[in-house]
């Protein structure tokens, strides 16, 4: 649980009240109530991923999204298919052993990363490569990765170039990491590597670098309907659906499916996060590894691609089924992110709290937080104090606005050191964690391997159906199975969603990059971000939803139902490397798909 108290403010140029600027102290959840919990079946370690959650999303409890997840999470990180040598992709392997370090790349790993499905050349002559369609493989989706970014800076084919003495490679890695920062918001740190020489030219070895990849029935979706490019007068295919999408939130009355984005059931894309090891300090087999390929400046200023050996250290899942038009938001981690500055592990595999945080606080500074409808802020109760000195720690830096005119709502300037969650993994996650680690530790150990890096990653939290956070319920006896409890309403990875403005989003992000319930240009706390067809398709129901589904539903606000991804062209003309300009270039981005939005229906 934790207890809120209210402080002077440390800045008080920022603060229009003192008495509303507010820190939260922590203290680990009790362990609650044992929860009985339904048998494993044979099938719950499957390569065929479940298509919808037991009893569907509106009926589920706690458990039942839990174990939709589990089971989504074991079937995407199932080893892929080959074929004649190549890789069949989003197909699983049946023979392949779950687990197995040497099978190859992962389902999840071979769906079409962004680039692939909209490429940088944003083009309407210019499809996702492998367009045309081939005889057996409709649009050709299994062609091998092609990283397509903007011609005009890259020249004639958009392909970036390796980087002087990086070795040839018989085909780009299936992981491209082309994204350095948290949507512009904040870069993400991990201090085990401060001080540690990279084993390859890299630059910023302890930025946690990201990608983010769709599955086929994303990309069948995007190249049927001609929605790979965007522009800006109004008349491309994906425009003209966006526009209709905002007509009918304006009215109050939803436009025929067919006529807006309006991705199908079974849709997935996943968000993942990776860095480097400290050679010879830390145990890979901890991790799932994979070669990777990231990017740094080149000789000419634009960016140019090494590859190597990198470790998974979270995974974002989201799918859209038969009964979540919303999509079902859950999100692991590898179970030693979180650390001590000593680098001792402050969680189990299972999301136990093993020692307590060196801070009382979930960061160092402290950060207090006062929403507005025309300054929101986050700032430090340390005044200008930083945490200088992150040891072992995850921290973050947070990052100006994409508005130069506009002034920082958060912290900018230094490291903000990571402690502890805000929303702890609560004891009904913990056994189900235990539940499914224990059941791949049976299954490997039947397959003859003695470990799996997957007995190292935990669910975190899944949101399974949308609700405002008035109906937000603590954690306890009562409410342990409840898919409606505050640790999911505020849903968030600590290396993928980490400061203030994304561990408690709620609403839209304002143009200072502070989280906001207000709609831009209103005075009420009144902004939706979920929208959902009521029966007939005559008007919506509406919700101001937090976490990951909060922030993904300002995309459905936006007309790209839920995804981020789409329409994304424009942030896609090169890839991001640590310099400063890859992450003002994405906030500026964000700034339109999550500042500029109007609320158009209030409760």
């Amino acid at each position: 649980m934790k207890t809120a108290r209210f402080v002077a403010c440390a800045l008080p140029l920022l603060c229009s009240s003192a008495a509303l600027a507010q820190t939260t102290t922590y203290a680990p959840a009790a362990a609650s109530t044992a929860v009985t919990l339904p048998p494993l079946q044979a099938d719950s370690l499957s390569p065929t991923p479940p298509a919808d959650v037991n009893g569907g999303a509106a009926q589920a409890n706690l458990v039942d999204a839990a174990y939709f997840a589990w089971q989504e999470f074991i079937a995407l990180n199932w080893p892929a298919l080959k074929q004649n040598g190549q890789v069949v992709r989003d197909t699983p392997d049946p023979a392949a052993t779950f687990g197995d370090p040497n099978a190859g790349p992962l389902v999840w790993e071979t769906y079409r990363h962004k680039i692939e499905i909209f490429p940088g050349s944003n083009s309407p002559n210019d499809p996702p490569h492998g367009v045309p369609p081939g005889t057996n493989d409709p649009w050709g989706y299994s062609t091998p990765p092609s990283y397509v970014y903007s011609p005009a800076i890259f020249g004639a084919g958009g392909q970036v170039p390796a980087c002087p003495g990086q070795p040839a490679v018989a085909q780009p890695a299936w992981i491209n990491l082309d994204e350095t920062s948290q949507i512009g918001l904040a870069t993400m740190h991990a201090g085990i590597l401060d001080g540690t020489p990279p084993a390859s030219p890299n630059s910023a070895p302890s930025l946690i670098r990201y990608l983010a990849k769709a599955n086929q029935s994303e990309f069948d979706y995007v190249v049927s309907n001609r929605l790979w490019y965007i522009g800006t007068d109004g008349t491309t295919p994906l425009e003209q659906r966006i526009a209709t999408w905002k007509a009918g939130l304006a009215a109050g009355k939803p436009a025929p499916e067919n006529q807006v984005v309006t991705l199908p059931a079974g849709t997935i894309e996943v968000k993942s996060a990776w860095r480097p090891l400290v050679p010879g300090k830390e145990d890979a087999s901890r991790y799932h590894t994979n070669t990777v390929r990231y990017y740094e400046p080149g000789p000419n200023g634009n960016p140019c691609w090494w590859e190597a050996k990198w470790a998974l250290v979270a995974l974002h899942i989201i799918q859209k089924t038969p009964s979540a038009p919303h999509f079902i938001f859950a999100t692991f981690e590898q179970a030693d992110n979180i650390l001590q500055p000593d680098g001792s592990p402050i969680e189990d595999a299972s999301g136990n709290i093993v020692q307590p945080p060196v801070g009382a606080t979930p960061t160092t500074p402290y950060l207090a937080y006062q929403d507005s409808p025309t300054r929101p802020f986050v700032v430090s109760l340390d005044g200008n104090q930083f945490c200088n000195n992150p040891q072992k720690r995850l921290y973050f830096q947070e990052l100006p606005p994409g508005d130069p005119s506009v002034q920082p709502g958060t912290p900018v300037g230094g490291n903000l050191c990571v402690n502890t969650r805000y929303e702890p993994i609560n004891y009904t996650l913990q056994q189900i964690n235990t539940n499914f680690q224990n059941s791949i530790r049976s299954y490997i150990a039947g397959k003859g391997l003695s470990s799996a890096p997957w007995l190292n990653y935990k669910l975190v939290n899944v949101q399974v159906v949308p609700f405002n956070r008035s109906e937000a319920l603590p954690f306890n006896n009562t409410n342990f199975i409840s898919p409606k409890l505050r640790s999911a309403f505020y849903q968030a990875n600590i290396t993928v969603e980490t400061d203030y403005t994304l561990q408690q989003f709620n609403g839209r992000i304002a143009a200072d990059n502070a989280p906001t319930t207000y709609p831009e240009g209103g005075t009420q706390q009144n902004f939706q971000n979920v929208y959902i067809r009521n029966s007939g398709n005559t008007s919506f129901t509406t919700y101001q939803m937090g976490g990951c589904m909060g922030c993904h539903g300002n995309a459905q606000v936006g007309g790209t139902d839920f995804s981020f991804i789409i329409g994304g062209n424009p942030l896609s003309l090169k890839p991001d490397t640590p310099e400063p300009e890859s992450a003002s270039d994405a906030r500026a981005f964000y700034t339109n798909r999550l500042s500029r939005l109007p609320s158009f229906k209030h409760p």
